[in-house]
């Protein structure tokens, strides 16, 4: 359609039907439009309804331009008068048509606003480009009002009963329990430890399951390589020594043996991208998804390692608190555009290192409690020295959880620590017999007293026998 026709008939609503006249004084600017006229216009119009909510009269508008243009907005009346359409009965066209205009016209004024915040020539309002160009290209003309309540109650109710929320498990039996089943789409988890407490290994674990029952998983890494990781899915899939499978003869063709079955498995995506330490943010994840969804490669679940390596795509403040807390929130946000959930770690500040497992919460994360207060679901790592019965276990305990509701939770996983492999506290009788492949030990913990040495080995050959 032409754009001055359609100016014409932008406005023509707009003195016609008070809501549409509001629908688009949300979202248009005086700049969008082409005609100088219809910009006055418009611009009149707007702070009319916002003013006293209702539309401007022909007369009041006409006569607060000043005299120069007068004239030309009396012409623009005529034309828009002299209109022959029918609005009521094109209403959907229209609505398609202007929002077109919108989007078009709101990304080449941001494109012209971002020209010229760099010819200031101030590298501080660099930065501001990415919050013009975003905030054009959400414009939109479909605005969503929330839920109206009792207005939707019935199909709200029957929409909830009939249909089942994608939720990504983690296949640990156990873990997806305390999870309702898994991390739903729309959400954000965290997974806190000390330094060098499992959780990038976590997150391996976690993802080589979900790859291997079909999901589509995206592992973005700032602190290991996309190899050093890679390494980790070799070590876990082929359930071998990870210091020797590239070392000996032997292993190795284990290895290929062992991964070659994996051609035989209908599995989904795994896709591990390395990013620069401290200098990615989730804009540039978002690039780097979209050029997956591009290929028609829709992630399931995407996980980030780590919050604390990372930087906000802009720094309101400048501060620590701020910026971690940005970033969560950030991240939080990145699960919307990909209607996935998104999973990442961070690390237990020195007190928390120090306090006892039973002790540890959410007040001692790293950086920021912006993280927990923007978290659906938050675990911390640890080991409950009351609870210990093997040398090789990691408990987990549950701060906070949107996703299942069950906080104060304490459980445990199982560890390999040549293989890496981990698991549940279901899974004792795999975790003790795969030992005889990997030569990990599997031995009592040591901070068990001795006289209680033996009630815990016949526990625990009890637990082997279920």
């Amino acid at each position: 359609m032409d754009s001055a026709f359609l100016e014409k008939l932008i406005l023509k609503a707009g003195l016609q039907d008070k809501q549409w006249l509001i629908l688009i004084s949300t979202t248009f600017e005086k700049d969008y439009f082409d005609d100088v006229a219809a910009g006055e216009v418009f611009a009149f119009m707007k702070g009319h309804v916002e003013k006293y909510g209702t539309i401007a009269p022909k007369e009041a508008v006409i006569n607060s331009m000043d005299e120069k243009i007068k004239p030309s907005i009396e012409n623009f009346y005529a034309d828009i008068e002299a209109v022959d359409f029918d609005i009521a009965k094109n209403y959907d066209y229209l609505f398609t048509e202007t929002n077109n205009y919108l989007k078009e016209k709101a990304v080449k004024q941001a494109i012209l606003d971002s020209v010229g915040v760099v010819k200031t020539g101030k590298s501080e309002d660099v930065g501001k480009i990415r919050g013009i160009i975003e905030d054009a290209l959400t414009k939109d003309l479909k605005i969503d009002l929330g839920l109206d309540y009792f207005g939707t109650l019935k199909d709200r109710l029957f929409r909830v009963l009939n249909t089942k929320i994608k939720r990504i498990p983690t296949y640990y039996p156990k873990f997806d329990e305390y999870l309702s089943g898994g991390f739903p789409p729309f959400t954000f988890s965290v997974i806190v430890a000390r330094v060098h407490g499992f959780k990038s290994n976590t997150l391996a674990n976690i993802a080589a399951r979900q790859a291997m029952h079909g999901h589509n998983v995206v592992l973005l890494t700032l602190e290991m390589s996309q190899d050093a990781f890679a390494q980790r899915f070799d070590s876990i899939f082929a359930n071998l020594d990870i210091n020797r499978i590239y070392t000996l003869e032997a292993t190795s063709l284990k290895l290929l043996q062992e991964l070659k079955k994996l051609k035989e498995i209908d599995h989904g995506y795994l896709f591990i991208k390395q990013f620069p330490t401290g200098e990615a943010s989730v804009m540039d994840f978002k690039r780097y998804l979209r050029e997956l969804t591009m290929r028609d490669i829709r992630p399931d679940i995407i996980y980030v390692d780590y919050i604390n390596l990372m930087r906000p795509t802009y720094s309101m403040k400048g501060d620590m608190y701020s910026d971690v807390k940005r970033i969560a929130e950030e991240l939080r946000a990145l699960s919307f555009p990909f209607e996935c959930p998104v999973v990442s770690v961070s690390q237990l500040n020195r007190e928390g290192s120090m306090v006892g497992f039973t002790d540890v919460d959410f007040v001692y994360i790293a950086e920021s409690l912006g993280v927990p207060a923007t978290a659906d679901f938050m675990c911390i790592y640890g080991v409950d020295d009351d609870a210990l019965v093997y040398e090789s276990e990691l408990h987990y305990k549950i701060v906070k959880n949107r996703l299942g509701g069950r906080v104060g939770e304490i459980d445990k996983f199982y560890y390999d620590s040549r293989s890496l492999k981990m698991y549940d506290s279901t899974e004792l009788d795999k975790w003790l017999d795969d030992a005889k492949t990997t030569g990990d030990e599997r031995s009592l913990s040591n901070l068990t007293p001795q006289r209680e040495q033996t009630s815990m080995s016949r526990r625990g050959r009890d637990e082997r026998r279920r």
